[in-house]
């Protein structure tokens, strides 16, 4: 209830009313594109019939000419005039000699038809041409129109989702801090605040330097050096910072990498590859309630191969070509399995791009795990 004297107080906007009012206006522009569209369509269907019913009138006006001729010809001809003379005068015409007659040759009546059949059909090109640009126009200005619209929704998400992962560790880093400050807790309740305070610190420089990357890659300043790089090396590193992470979350994590595995390759790119991808998969396999985390390593067809499956919620089939877009994330803010910016597997993507590898992932579906395979190249002396 309103203190006496007082303005009512301000309502919070509706979740997503900034989301909806850009659908409804994005709606209204795709209703004037084909209100337009309907328009042109209509507008060049009368040009073309207008055009037809002038050639008409044009082709029966040059018979009727025709026709008068052929009529004084035949005058002429009545009245005694030589049939060559009428000839001459009459050269649209064809002018009998022995019964002395005239009339409209053959020939002129189909150079008129053909004439008017090459002008109707060179307006039907005409249109055709000009109705395919407009769809083509209109098309490609709709595609535009959607992607701008989705690009900005990700980038909703996105922020929802920053504000979230930001949210989140500093309300416990907070509230470790005063549990701490309160009182002395035991040695071993002190160890667990203090691990989950790393732990919550390690999450929050992991979505700072994911952004800053992002920054710098877009910009073209982010520096690649590429060298002899230990995947298993690389790996075990990963694994070691998320193992307390991922434990206390019910996945288990394993690496099955082989020791001479190395590729070509910037040293702080690979680490980011990995863990990003380890970090996804840990997600993933906590939302489905734990299991297993499997990296894998091999040399293979001249090129170094790194697996990451879990076997976590897996990857709708229809998600699988856009998981590595900027800020996609799948489904809505309030309906998340897992945490993450949308910022990482786009990294990934663009820092094995610019390494000259691959990456492909594959899932069986919902709740079927998925699998993530990169491939780099191999340090120069080993391709073969």
């Amino acid at each position: 209830m309103p203190f006496p004297g007082r303005w009512p107080p301000r309502r919070a906007p509706a979740e997503g009313g900034g989301m909806r009012a850009r659908r409804r206006n994005v709606r209204i522009l795709q209703v004037g594109f084909l209100a337009l569209l309907v328009v042109c369509c209509a507008q060049v269907l009368w040009w073309v019939l207008d055009e037809a019913r002038y050639t008409r009138r044009v082709a029966e006006f040059d018979e009727q000419l025709l026709s008068q001729q052929a009529q004084a010809a035949h005058v002429m001809l009545q009245l005694g005039y030589p049939a060559d003379q009428v000839a001459e005068l009459f050269p649209n015409l064809d002018v009998e000699r022995s019964a002395p007659r005239a009339r409209i040759s053959r020939a002129l009546r189909e150079r008129l038809r053909r004439d008017r059949w090459r002008r109707l059909n060179r307006y039907g090109w005409e249109a055709g041409f000009f109705l395919l640009v407009l769809f083509a126009g209109m098309s490609v200005l709709g595609r535009a129109l959607r992607e701008e619209f989705r690009l900005k929704r990700r980038q909703e998400n996105f922020l929802a989702a920053v504000s979230h992962e930001l949210k989140s560790p500093i309300a416990s880093l907070r509230l470790s801090a005063e549990t701490l400050a309160m009182r002395d807790p035991p040695a071993e309740q002190r160890r667990a605040i203090v691990e989950r305070m790393l732990d919550e610190l390690q999450r929050l420089e992991t979505m700072v330097t994911n952004v800053l990357d992002t920054t710098r890659i877009e910009e073209g300043r982010i520096p690649y050096e590429p060298q002899r790089v230990s995947l298993r090396r690389t790996a075990e590193a990963v694994l070691d910072e998320l193992a307390r992470t991922a434990a206390a979350q019910g996945v288990e994590l394993v690496s099955e990498i082989e020791a001479d595995v190395e590729a070509w390759v910037d040293p702080a790119a690979a680490r980011t590859v990995v863990r990003n991808l380890t970090d996804n998969a840990v997600k993933a396999t906590a939302a489905a309630g734990g299991g297993r985390v499997r990296l894998r390593a091999t040399a293979r067809s001249g090129a170094a191969e790194l697996e990451v499956a879990d076997t976590g919620i897996g990857i709708p089939a229809d998600e699988l070509g856009r998981i590595f877009d900027k800020f996609y994330r799948p489904g809505d803010e309030l309906r998340r399995h897992t945490r993450g910016s949308g910022l990482g597997l786009y990294l990934v993507r663009r820092f094995i791009e610019i390494g000259g590898g691959t990456i492909q992932a594959r899932s069986a579906g919902p709740g079927k795990g998925a699998s993530f395979t990169v491939r780099w190249p191999l340090p120069p002396g080993r391709e073969s």
